[in-house]
């Protein structure tokens, strides 16, 4: 009985003690360690002089492409009704030729989309994920299609 007291009471107090330091912001527990000593310089017969071009321009950073959408043509657009992160329109753009964009109508909904040459209509727009439990960009794509309207099958005489 002492004994399973014992193991509770450890269990109990190492996992508090997990809970803390994982709430710990890590600047801070920086902040509390003693400070590293660092070990003296090695001597050199003489200093190495690097041969770098000081003219030479730095690489820029890469571009914030958060609100655009990325063609399958290699381009970006905006990305419509106020969409961050949207996945590219070529996962979803199927089997069809792509399209270059033509235009940009606002649906009865509200909702933009971008018209395409071939009668093409794809869009971005925030959703709720339920399974994530926040809001993720979506990217819809819609083809012209020949389908016929089905007709009721006709009555034997």
């Amino acid at each position: 009985m002492a004994r399973e007291a014992l193991l509770l009471i450890t269990l109990a107090a190492l996992g508090g003690t997990s809970y803390w330091l994982s709430r710990q912001r890590p600047e801070k527990l920086v902040e509390e360690s003693p400070a590293v000593v660092a070990a003296p310089p090695q001597e050199t017969a003489a200093p190495v002089q690097a041969n770098v071009d000081r003219t030479a321009p730095t690489p820029a950073a890469a571009a914030d492409r958060s609100r655009e959408l990325a063609l399958p043509d290699g381009t970006f657009v905006p990305t419509l009704n106020n969409a961050t992160d949207a996945p590219p329109l070529a996962d979803y753009w199927g089997i069809w030729p792509w399209s270059p964009i033509v235009g940009v109508e606002r649906s009865d909904a509200g909702i933009d989309w971008y018209r395409h040459e071939d009668g093409s209509y794809s869009t971005t727009e925030m959703v709720w994920r339920s399974d994530y439990k926040r809001f993720m960009a979506m990217t819809r794509v819609g083809h012209p299609s020949k389908v016929t309207a089905p007709t009721a099958p006709q009555a034997s005489r």
